[in-house]
Formats: C-alpha cells, structure tokens, sequence
C-alpha cells in the first residue's frame, strides 16, 4: 500500500509515507542550519530505498532547491543573510556545480567503458558508489571533528566563536576587498569565499548535496560569520548551486519528478518549523546540534559500506 513507481530509477517502488517523512526530516534541517541536506538525503534513498545514486543526486538537487528556496527566504525576513557575501559565493558556487557534474559524468563513462566494479572480500561493488560513500564519510567526518574541536565555556549561550584561522585570513586583504556589515567584517578578501565556494560547489554536482554541511563550520571557523548569520547566508548560497546543478541533471535524465513531489510533500513543512527552532535557539546550540547530525551521516554511510564490503 501507499506504493510508487519511479521509472528513472528503473521502475522500482518506493514506500510513499517513508519518502515524505525523509523530506519533512530533510526540510528541517535546511531550515536550522542553512544547510540543504543532501549529504543525508543522497545516502538515504540510496541505502534506505534502493534509489540509484544518479537519479538521487538529481533528485535531491531540485528537492533541496525549493527547500532553500523557502529557508532562504524565511531567513532573510529575519535579517540573517548577508546578501554580499551570498552574491560572490553564489557566482562561484554555480560554476563548481557544473564542474562537479561533468566529474560525475566522466565516472559514469568510465564504468560503461572500463571495468566498473572492483572486488573485496569476494563480493563486486561499483566503483562511483564506493567513491562516493568515502567521499561523504571524509567530508562529513572533516566538519564534524572542526565542530567538536570548538573550545567550550561550560554554557549553551548565544556565544559566537572567532578562531584565529578566520582573525589570519580577514588579516590578507588581497584585493578586491569588501565590507560585510551585516556580518560584523569591516574588510574581507572577495577571493577566500569565492575560492572556498567553487570548490564546496564542485561537490553540489558531482554528490547531490548543496555543500551547506561543508559551507556551514566554514563560514563559522574559517571565515569567522556569526551562526545565525551563517545559516541564512548558507542557504541563500545553496539557490544558486543546486538550482544549476539540477538543471544540468535533468538534461541527463537523472530527476525523478514523482520522487521530488514527495520529498517536497514532507520538507516544505519541515523547512518551516527547522526556521521557527532557529531563531529561538542559540549559536552555540545550533553548532552543537549540527555536529550531531553529522554524526548520523557518517553512522549511516559507514554501516552500508561495512555491510556492502563484509556481507
């Protein structure tokens, strides 16, 4: 019951409720931490429902595009986004989505043209799904251990943290510089967040996620943006790189309408009440909770590839 065929992803079924419920979680998320959510949601319907990863990764695409689409806005009624540093990123991030997708579109020739699955412990395992699970357990597993590493002060307050990698970098002013009020950042190079923002946009296209897990402790760390400040600003950031890397997906055949209907079924109320919990928590929380969630993530993944590998 409640079954639904998705022909993309080779006419498999799909438990509805279960899709729904993972887009309402999903919707969450991007409106708490700014972030878009595919680095849960791309490893998610693969492991939980079968879903081949390139019709996830354009799936999740246009899904985490609307998503952000409402987060963004929500937050930017609340003056939580800094819409100079969200142009320079934006310009930078759509760009590596594009270079992130033709990445993936070479992987996928090679296995057509070469030997697609490699062996262990006497089972065949496909090359870009093994690429792809490692890549997320680093990344996810890189932000995490930035997250913990924060020196506590014993509180859960609204306290902001200002490490000396982020004092060092707005330090070199190379030009052209800029001003970020809206960030508390009297001059910054344009050339850190665009740099920064190619390369997490490289990942958009080539993994299915907005690269807000990614984005989110740099803004915080790396370039020393206020948490709230950052969640809004990362998934205003997030339109423009997923909107791109979704287009170029659906030329592909990768995007699954009835799936993106269902996850946005459940995420646009989840958007909202993750927006709602946002501005009611403080930064120190809401970096505290986001490590958790990375958590999950890596959990997640690193069970498929031990059950993938062993059994």
């Amino acid at each position: 019951m409640f079954e639904i065929a998705l022909p993309l992803a080779g006419n498999i079924t799909v438990w509805a409720p279960g899709i729904i419920f993972l887009g309402m979680f999903v919707g969450f998320l991007t409106g708490l931490f700014g972030v878009g959510g595919g680095f849960l949601l791309t490893p998610a319907l693969n492991i939980l429902f079968g879903i081949p990863y390139p019709v996830a990764v354009g799936s999740d695409l246009l899904q985490i595009f609307c998503t952000s689409s409402v987060s963004a806005f929500k937050h930017w009624q609340r003056r939580h986004v800094d819409i100079r540093l969200g142009i320079v990123m934006a310009a930078s991030a759509m760009a590596g989505a594009g270079v992130g997708k033709s990445i993936m579109d070479l992987l996928e020739r090679g296995c057509e043209t070469a030997q697609n699955t490699v062996m262990f412990f006497g089972n065949q395992h496909s090359v870009l799904q093994l690429t792809l699970d490692i890549l997320f357990l680093i990344l996810l597993s890189a932000a995490m251990v930035i997250i913990l590493r924060e020196p506590s002060s014993g509180s859960d307050s609204d306290e902001e943290v200002k490490t000396s990698v982020a004092r060092w970098l707005q330090s070199l002013r190379v030009p052209p510089v800029i001003a970020l009020p809206t960030s508390h950042i009297s001059a910054l190079s344009v050339w850190w967040p665009f740099i920064i923002s190619f390369l997490i946009g490289i990942l958009t296209g080539l993994m299915g996620v907005g690269g807000g897990f990614i984005m989110f402790p740099v803004l915080v760390y790396v370039i020393g943006i206020p948490t709230t400040i950052a969640v809004g600003t990362s998934a205003f950031r997030i339109l423009f790189s997923t909107g791109y890397g979704a287009y170029a997906h659906f030329g592909a055949d990768h995007v699954e309408l009835k799936l993106v209907g269902l996850l946005l079924a459940g995420s646009m109320i989840g958007v909202q009440l993750g927006v709602f919990t946002a501005g009611r928590i403080g930064g120190r929380r809401i970096r505290k909770y986001f490590s958790f969630v990375l958590g999950l993530g890596i959990a997640m993944i690193a069970f498929r590839l031990v059950r993938a590998i062993l059994f």
